[in-house]
């Protein structure tokens, strides 16, 4: 059974645009959110010196997906200004240390590991790390307390606006395992989706159009090339869940032409989505 959680929110600056300090209760992490301007700013924070693990948040434009990458530090406020000078791809870190100060090498080694490891199985951003990260050696309580940090710094890094470390299906009202599972034809086959709190999910293994028809926007023919070229469709069919913002836009990059995805969409009984979702 899932509880509510009270997470506290401090407006160092006091705007939006500024810093941010974010806390859930009973927890000793800490996150804080400083825009790629305002780490300079920030060195007089003497907390900021702990050890830690952090994200950087860009755009990969190349893949045109959001891009994250992972780190761990010392002195976290330190290793954010080397960033600064050695990497011009991001505009936003958060940044968690604990509270009582009981984190330390190890810990962060392992804290690093893991959240790379989250966000490539969930595969929503582009990964900047050109390496693995190396996974530390911990004992059984300290992974137990390890991860429990990892699960409280997802919802803070959810809450803060990236999304990261849960998968597409992750914790929304319809999810695969209930078979609501619509599909429609594309290509030579089917393109199968779901909708969620995110939007509209093209399903691996959908069957994608060969060839498009003029109906189709420009967007989302650029979509499918790019898709195309990075792999993420090989002999036509996707190699991983995909997202897109409505049922219509995933129903044209499948089928190949414009189409109304509330209407198209269909469940294995033929109610579609429109019908799905209008119903009580």
């Amino acid at each position: 059974m899932a509880f509510g959680k009270v997470v506290k929110l401090f407006l160092i600056d006091g705007t939006p645009n500024g810093r941010w300090i974010c806390e859930l209760s009973n927890w000793t992490g800490i996150a804080y959110k400083i825009p790629r301007s305002m780490i300079k700013e920030s060195e007089n924070r003497e907390e900021l010196s702990s050890p830690g693990v952090y994200f950087l948040f860009g755009y990969d434009d190349e893949k045109d997906k959001p891009l994250i990458y992972i780190g761990e530090a010392e002195d976290i406020i330190k290793r954010l200004k080397q960033h600064i000078e050695k990497k011009d791809n991001w505009n936003e870190a958060i940044a968690f240390i604990s509270k009582d100060s009981n984190l330390n090498k190890a810990h962060i080694k392992y804290l690093e590991n893991q959240f790379y490891c989250i966000a490539k199985e969930c595969d929503r951003y582009s990964i900047d790390n050109s390496n693995i990260p190396t996974k530390s050696s911990v004992s059984e309580a300290e992974q137990a307390e390890l991860e429990e940090f990892i699960y409280n710094a997802k919802i803070l890094v959810n809450a803060l606006g990236h999304k990261a470390f849960e998968k597409y299906s992750e914790n929304q009202s319809i999810k695969k395992n209930d078979n609501v599972i619509f599909s429609l034809t594309a290509g030579a086959g089917k393109a199968y989706g779901m909708p969620t709190s995110d939007g509209f999910i093209l399903l691996k293994n959908s069957c994608i159009h060969k060839v498009a028809t003029d109906s189709l926007s420009n967007g989302i023919k650029k979509k499918v090339e790019q898709s195309r070229s990075v792999g993420e469709i090989k002999n036509d069919i996707l190699q991983n869940d995909k997202l897109f913002s409505s049922s219509s836009a995933a129903a044209a990059f499948a089928a190949g032409y414009s189409i109304s995805g509330p209407q198209q969409w269909k469940t294995d009984k033929g109610e579609t989505l429109k019908s799905f979702e209008t119903k009580k």
